[in-house]
């Protein structure tokens, strides 16, 4: 048994080289149609991507979310958020799975987040765990800060960071976790248009700069696309967005690795 569990856990060292993992777990077809470029985003799925960007939603929301990575079953990731309003903000209890039942990653984060005119701010508090059939267990806090600053309609800044509160002495030497940050703006011209620029930075001294683009179509059909400067990772998405709920799929694409499908659906009870 031992020798699969060490492939993997290869694997799942790639994959957080891959994407960068070590604290960003971003999640939602949107999110990778657009290649990451997340955090200036004000949707349901804000609670796994900005805490901060959450204050604009209303009502009662629900997300889930589905990815298989480079078409690897054991890279099979999986996430659902509910969000409420709460105290004159939003309230948010996610939850986010990755790998199986040999080596897997699990994460409940509760956060929260306010507007002031036109700055909103967020905290979320989580627990991960990491999981190694035959090896053990082991868990650590993280705190989430971000924030977004709206300077009009056109232009919104974007700012996040993660930072793990105690590391297991058990999986210490993995070192798993890094301290991450990421900043990003978007421009969106119209209504119809909107094209994000997102920098990111982990203590492993890794640099990413990505963008993403999305066109509405008749404000209901979504197109998107993305690029990673530095993995060399293209993506593609399209989205079905009614008045309450909406449907998104995307593929990311890298030259060596192949191919990664994601599917999401989230609804939305706004009040009557």
């Amino acid at each position: 048994m031992k020798f699969p569990i060490r492939i993997l856990f290869c694997i799942l060292l790639a994959y957080m080289n891959a994407r960068a993992q070590n604290g960003n777990y971003e999640l939602g077809a949107r999110s990778l149609g657009l290649s990451g470029t997340t955090i200036t985003l004000s949707d349901t799925f804000a609670g796994f991507n900005n805490i901060g960007a959450l204050a604009d939603q209303d009502g009662i929301s629900l997300c889930f979310s589905s990815a298989m990575l480079y078409g690897i079953p054991e890279l099979l990731k999986i996430g659902i958020g509910l969000n409420g309003e709460l105290f004159n903000g939003v309230g948010s209890v996610n939850i986010y799975r990755f790998g199986n039942q040999n080596l897997s990653e699990h994460k409940i984060g509760v956060g929260y987040s306010h507007r002031i005119r036109f700055i909103s701010l967020g905290i979320q508090l989580s627990y991960i765990q990491f999981l190694i059939s035959n090896y053990g267990s082991a868990g650590t806090l993280s705190l989430e800060f971000g924030g977004l600053i709206k300077f009009s309609s056109k232009v919104v800044l974007g700012g996040y960071f993660f930072h793990p509160l105690e590391i297991s002495q058990r999986f210490k030497q993995l070192s798993f976790l890094q301290t991450l940050l990421k900043t990003g703006l978007s421009y969106r011209p119209s209504e119809n248009l909107m094209a994000n620029i997102e920098y990111k930075w982990n203590g492993n001294m890794m640099h990413f700069l990505i963008f993403g683009i999305e066109y509405l179509v008749r404000g209901k059909i979504a197109l998107r696309t993305g690029f990673n400067i530095e993995t060399l990772q293209s993506t593609l998405g399209i989205g079905f967005r009614p008045e309450t709920f909406r449907l998104d799929y995307a593929i990311m694409i890298h030259p060596l690795l192949g191919v990664s499908h994601e599917f999401s659906f989230n609804i939305n009870f706004h009040h009557q």
